[in-house]
């Protein structure tokens, strides 16, 4: 406890240089003791598989046999690392060779969703219409889910009114402010509209909470992140959270990558190691390999020991004729391993009985080095893995449903239809000429290709007519039009079509509010979401801000506003130079994303109007409602004017109530 953030002692180690996936800690050293034969400043602070050599000096025999006993429990060291690799090597295997049916649906969906749905076409020149209906639908899904912003209510785990509740009080008043600056200045909105863009696309979203030690201007600061679905690899047989016992991420990283993450360990991981992975599709994928190496950017650097820690045969020259002085980085698989283990306490406790509290502990792995071996406790203020998950809807699998995949049937057959309407048109445009066969023009292969022309008989010549289309072909493509709305739970009234006849404007936002039951339960899962990444954010802010900086709040009016966090803020009873542990705050969260909330905007405004006309709300929450610029000015003019008038306080006219000017 009462560690640095910024960088030096305890047993998190200096979290100052890192790159991608790491965790903002410095390289842990598998401690190994040195072989026999090989002096202490030789021996590896990092354990490699087949990397060390003994020396050639002569013993006596009282010196060999003690020498092979060394060895041996070197071997025996050696071989407990190498278990440790090659378990989490084989937990990998299972968790990615399970889900693979589930990645092949997931690339379809891609494809899908970007309007890619005719991958194989019979003949090239027919038509391939792609009038996506999937796109705008996620697209609204998206927009409402993220149109009211997420709030986060901290309360301090103490028994209320106890002797030290209210300085416990300010310290969750402060940790509210933490975690509101952190979501507009970390640009957390962002990766939340990420998150709920793979929850419809592949019916399940990950996001990491970790602490990132170049915020802050380098104070460092925790965050949570979007993470790529393709890249973790859960435990098979759990169907949720609470029955995970292992969870992997595969993170493609070039050397420099890794020794920015880990310092030093570019000066081990010299073969390029990598492994078969499942990489999510890119607008480039048919033109950038992710396993091609990347260009060493050493010379851009401006430091000349840039990137010379690995030596000269770690980067090689390019091969190519324009790019002679141009070094590659090759790129490494680095898995990251979270496995649950637990501890037994049975001090305290009654006879028979015991205390088992699970602890997650990490294992880093490239290829045969083991990178990184700590606790979750050793790198966070929590006892957890950092990774949570959302589902379009909880229906007690870990891969839960996909609106895209849902919807892929229904589009693919309006592109079918709208293909072979698009086809009779150009065959009534550009018909098949009939001609006879003394026109000395043969055709030897038939195709219903619109301007070709086909042998007859003289009596025959003409242009053929094109086969009618069915009646119904419209009427079709609307009903599986109309099948997707109800799939998706969106109807045209909620994505801004105007409805037919003349309907009250509170007859509108009743009927759009009633339709928004699912993106209602939808937001049930993002604040469940919410809840526990800004649970892990709360402990490791806690244990970690024990500087003193300044944090921005952006306001409800987003007008922003200043405050500052003292160093050690959110350590009870801690006084400099006091003996004894100072202890981290500890904090319940309640996470707000609108479930409770009329969905609409409008309904949100009619709702205000109602409640002021009762008298129940006054000026400033009416203003509030309707998103008013600079409300709590035009409040205070409103009050200051009713109460000149001597009106302040009456209820509203029953013209005004309603809305009405005339």
């Amino acid at each position: 406890m009462g560690r640095s953030a910024s960088g030096l002692g305890g047993k998190r180690g200096v979290p100052g240089a890192a790159g991608p996936c790491c965790y903002g800690v410095a390289m842990t050293m598998l401690d190994l003791p040195p072989k026999p034969g090989m002096s202490p400043g030789n021996a590896p602070g990092m354990f490699q598989t087949g990397m060390l050599q003994t020396g050639g000096k002569t013993l006596t025999s009282e010196q060999v046999r003690g020498a092979l006993m060394a060895e041996s429990e070197y071997d025996k060291f050696t071989l407990e690392h190498s278990r440790k690799i090659q378990t989490a090597r084989q937990l990998f295997y299972r968790a990615r060779d399970a889900r693979r049916n589930i990645v092949t649906q997931w690339r379809k969906n891609y494809r899908v969703l970007n309007n890619k749905t005719w991958t194989v076409k019979s003949e090239a020149w027919m038509p391939t219409p792609e009038v996506s209906n999937i796109w705008p639908l996620l697209a609204s899904m998206v927009a409402w889910m993220t149109d009211q912003r997420p709030s986060i209510e901290t309360t301090p785990a103490l028994v209320p009114f106890s002797s030290m509740w209210q300085e416990a009080d300010k310290m969750a008043e402060s940790m509210n402010a933490v975690l509101a600056s952190s979501y507009t200045v970390n640009n957390e909105d962002a990766e939340v509209e990420r998150l709920l863009w793979d929850v419809g696309t592949y019916g399940i979203g990950y996001t990491t909470t970790n602490w990132e030690p170049w915020l802050a201007d380098g104070l460092g600061d925790s965050a949570f992140r979007r993470v790529d679905p393709f890249t973790i690899y859960p435990d098979p047989y759990a169907r949720n959270m609470e029955q995970l016992n292992y969870i992997t991420e595969a993170c493609l990283m070039t050397l420099d990558d890794v020794d920015r993450a880990w310092p030093g360990a570019g000066k081990l991981v010299k073969n390029q190691y990598y492994e078969d992975v499942d990489h999510s599709p890119t607008k480039t994928s048919d033109i950038a390999d992710p396993k091609t190496p990347r260009t060493r950017l050493a010379p851009l650097a401006g430091d000349p020991t840039y990137g010379s820690a690995f030596g000269s045969s770690t980067f090689v020259k390019s091969g190519r004729d324009t790019e002679a002085l141009t070094t590659e980085d090759p790129v490494v698989m680095v898995l990251k391993t979270w496995i649950r283990t637990h501890t037994v306490d049975t001090e305290g406790m009654e006879d028979g009985t015991a205390r088992v509290t699970d602890r997650w502990k990490l294992y880093v792995t490239c290829g045969n080095v083991c990178l990184m071996e700590k606790f979750a406790d050793e790198l966070f203020g929590h006892n957890r893995h950092p990774y949570d998950k959302m589902n379009l809807f909880d229906t007690g699998e870990w891969y839960g449903p996909s609106l895209v995949e849902f919807l892929t049937s229904p589009q693919e057959t309006i592109n079918s239809l709208l293909q072979q309407v698009q086809h009779n048109i150009m065959l009534i445009g550009n018909p098949i000429l009939l001609q006879a066969a003394r026109a000395g023009v043969r055709q030897t292969t038939m195709t219903n290709r619109p301007g070709s022309r086909m042998q007859g008989t003289p009596n025959d010549t003409g242009w053929l007519d094109p086969p009618q289309l069915h009646p119904d072909t419209f009427r079709l493509i609307e009903y599986l039009e109309s099948k997707m709305e109800s799939i998706a739970g969106l109807y045209a009234i909620m994505r801004g079509a105007m409805p037919q006849g003349r309907n009250a404007t509170d007859t509108i936002n009743t009927v759009q509010d009633a339709a928004f039951v699912r993106v209602r339960a939808t937001l049930r899962n993002l604040e469940r979401l919410l809840r526990s990444v800004s649970e892990k954010m709360a402990a490791t802010n806690a244990e970690f801000y024990t500087e003193a900086r300044i944090v921005l709040v952006t306001g409800d009016e987003n007008k922003t506003t200043a405050k500052g966090i003292k160093a050690m803020e959110f350590y009870l009873d801690y006084k400099p130079g006091k003996e004894g542990r100072p202890v981290p705050m500890r904090f319940l969260i309640k996470a707000d994303a609108g479930s409770e909330r009329p969905t609409s905007r409008g309904a949100r405004a009619a709702e205000a109007d109602m409640l002021f006309a009762m008298q129940a709300i006054d000026e400033l929450e009416v203003l509030q409602a309707h998103a008013w610029p600079h409300a709590g000015e035009v409040a205070g003019r409103v009050m200051d004017v009713k109460a000149q008038n001597g009106t302040l306080g009456m209820p509203p006219s029953r013209r005004a109530a309603s809305g009405r000017t005339q």
